[in-house]
């Protein structure tokens, strides 16, 4: 009887922190997709006037920014190696909370300083015609596996920063069964998130340094790195689909086989009671 009353109150101490979770997860995963945002913001800003600013503001910003794409290329890179090799996300972290704590933290502040740093300079964030036309002519299938890699790459951000954190903050324990319910809300948040300002406005990553290159204007390392990361999420965008189509295809065949089972089993009965009626 006590154990069923402990059940009970756990059940309803769960219920009652559930919503808690799913907003806190929903907040935090959007981070990934709120850096790639303000890094094409900051892409088209730098390309299309120069901002002067403090000295100590300069160290700060670049600081800020490199720090973000560290975290972000090591997430894309380890988002791209777990889908090629398909084996579980590195649990070491998940025994070392205090790294997701600190990681988690460096990243919400170089968003929340950045997004910052670019109001404070009044940076203009109107894309240039030149820009909107090149991200205009863009295919669209490039654009859909760009989106699938972008959403694996929040998954992974998810499941290995953000659940732990969230998971030792409400229940005290990490809990590593992944529910349905916390996957809607990170496809969910994604999905309003690219309708609302990443459709229009990532392309800059990649838009840029063509636009450039055409111009015949010297490209810098961020234009580099923001053209390998968009490319290496659409890259994980094709390998998705490439996995998707072949599960559907081995589900195809199974189902074939187990029809084509079925139906020798079926024509062996009937042989069988014919014989038996010889």
């Amino acid at each position: 009887m006590e154990h069923e009353e402990t059940q009970k109150k756990t059940g309803i101490s769960w219920s009652l922190v559930r919503p808690f979770q799913m907003i806190s997860i929903s907040l935090l995963s959007l981070l990934v997709p709120l850096s790639f945002l303000f890094l094409s913001r900051l892409s088209v800003s730098s390309s299309s006037a120069p901002v002067t600013v403090s000295g100590v503001f300069s160290l700060l910003h670049q600081a800020d920014v490199g720090i973000l794409y560290t975290i972000l290329s090591l997430i894309i890179v380890s988002t791209l190696i777990h889908i090629l090799s398909g084996k579980p996300e590195c649990s070491v972290l998940h025994s070392h909370l205090y790294i997701c704590w600190i990681v988690l933290f460096i990243v919400q502040a170089c968003v929340a300083f950045g997004i910052e740093g670019t109001m404070s300079t009044t940076i203009s964030i109107d894309t240039d015609k030149s820009f909107s036309l090149a991200a205009q002519e863009r295919w669209v299938l490039v654009r859909v596996m760009f989106f699938l890699g972008l959403h694996e790459v929040m998954l992974m951000w998810f499941r290995v920063v953000v659940k732990p954190v969230i998971d030792d903050t409400v229940f005290g324990v990490y809990v590593e069964e992944e529910r349905w319910s916390e996957r809607a809300v990170v496809a969910v948040t994604f999905g309003l998130m690219w309708w609302w300002r990443l459709r229009d406005e990532v392309e800059s990553l990649v838009v840029v340094a063509e636009v450039k290159r055409n111009l015949q204007i010297r490209l810098e390392g961020l234009d580099f790195v923001n053209w390998w990361m968009y490319y290496i999420c659409v890259g994980i965008g094709l390998v998705k689909i490439f996995k998707g189509f072949l599960y559907f295809v081995n589900m195809l065949i199974l189902t074939i086989n187990r029809s084509r089972k079925g139906c020798e089993s079926c024509l062996v009965d009937d042989m069988c009671n014919i014989d038996d009626h010889v």
